[in-house]
């Protein structure tokens, strides 16, 4: 089985829109996380954030490609 067999049967769950609403609110939260200066005060600390944002976006793309 390759993964976009994979996606295409959890597509017909009922609860597949909880998953995609999951990763949707948790890439909100790290972007909401720049507004703290904590979290940004330091390259790494950017780095890192930057990162996070871009992996939880990149799985939501695929996850939600047709």
């Amino acid at each position: 089985m390759t993964l976009k067999d994979a996606l295409l049967r959890l597509k017909d769950r009922d609860d597949w829109d909880e998953v995609l609403d999951y990763l949707a609110k948790e890439r909100d939260a790290a972007l909401m996380d720049f507004q703290h200066s904590d979290l940004t005060d330091n390259p790494h600390k950017l780095a890192k954030l930057a990162g996070e944002i871009a992996a939880i976006d990149r799985v939501l793309r695929v996850l939600q490609d047709d």
